[in-house]
């Protein structure tokens, strides 16, 4: 089952015997999960389980969810924060899917970031190889449900185009652990803000709130800033108004891409969500040239996060990517005072 009809089911919109049947075997299974993720948590909340205390602040950026949030996004966005403030962070990464070290995620935050990305799924061994390197801060990528490394600040990102993973935990829904993880959230940022309406966001806020009684509320958006296309040229977002373009994407909530392109004015002739972290084979890469040969588009455009897979001669279409800045729009300073506390600049 691919990541799109699983997303279908989950959420009900596919109707029918099997995907009801489909939802009520995940629904049972999902009690000895969330009990267990529940039970790990509160464990570790008592001090039952030990952590490791790394020799440098640790500001860790996760999610509630399975899927994107817009965790890259904020972490590039933190990173260059602590550089502009003197300081020389590394960030752990778990590089889910990584092939020999590396992932696609790692060489975008490299590529994006410039500065050291440890690919490890020990996130305490990876923790005291980036302090020894000369790291300061170590930012934690995805680090919300790792709990053996300490923290001095922890920032959970709510994605509000689908903020609680359907009420469910896996596999019924998309919730790594139950909602009163959020206990332990320092911060609380919703991502895609903008993409809601105002009384959605207000529910959610109220929900939020009352599920993370101490923790600070902000909330973000993503907003492109250039079109870089095949030739190494940087366009503004304002080109993508009016062409024929085949977007394709493999990243945890592609309609999110998709819809930042027509809300720029994009004519998205196809749109092609392929699994996230999928490896561009043959097949996928055939798939777009198909695409964009029968809509007749003037290129194919991805993220950032994909075209680091994709060599320029992968492809007979042109290929463009759309580079993409997360902007705190609410609570900004109060989120960036949390971050000078927790390296000790507050």
């Amino acid at each position: 089952m691919d990541q799109r009809t699983a997303i279908e089911i989950m959420s009900g919109r596919r109707r029918g015997l099997l995907p009801a049947a489909l939802r009520a075997g995940a629904w049972v299974a999902s009690k000895p999960y969330a009990a267990a993720a529940g039970l790990r948590r509160r464990l570790y909340r008592a001090g039952l389980f030990g952590a490791y205390q790394a020799p440098v602040p640790v500001i860790s950026v996760g999610n509630l969810t399975t899927g994107g949030t817009g965790k890259t996004p904020m972490v590039i966005w933190l990173v260059g924060w602590l550089k502009e403030a003197g300081m020389t962070p590394a960030i752990l990464t778990r590089g889910y899917k990584a092939v020999e070290g590396k992932s696609d995620e790692a060489e975008m935050l490299w590529q994006a970031t410039g500065v050291p990305v440890v690919v490890d799924p020990d996130r305490v061994g990876a923790a005291r190889a980036a302090a020894g390197s000369g790291a300061d801060v170590l930012v934690l990528d995805d680090g919300f449900q790792h709990r053996r490394l300490r923290r001095d600040l922890d920032i959970v990102l709510i994605d509000a185009t689908c903020p609680l993973g359907f009420g469910h935990c896996l596999p019924r829904g998309l919730l790594r652990e139950p909602l009163s993880a959020l206990r332990d959230a320092d911060a609380v940022v919703i991502t895609r803000a903008d993409s809601v309406g105002r009384q959605e966001l207000a529910r959610l806020s109220e929900r939020l709130s009352s599920a993370a009684p101490g923790a600070s509320l902000h909330r973000s958006g993503h907003t492109p800033t250039a079109v870089v296309v095949q030739a190494g040229r940087h366009l503004p977002p304002s080109a993508l108004a009016g062409r024929r373009l085949v977007a394709f994407c493999g990243v945890g909530n592609p309609d999110s891409f998709f819809d930042m392109l027509a809300g720029a004015g994009a004519e998205l002739a196809d749109r092609i969500a392929f699994d996230d972290h999928v490896a561009y084979g043959p097949a996928e890469r055939a798939r777009i040239d198909q695409a964009v040969k029968d809509a007749g588009a003037e290129a194919a455009v991805t993220t950032a996060k994909d075209r680091v897979k994709i060599a320029p001669s992968d492809l007979s279409a042109a290929l463009w990517t759309v580079r993409i800045e997360v902007r705190v729009t609410a609570g900004r300073e109060e989120l960036l005072e949390k971050v000078r506390r927790a390296i000790g600049r507050g």
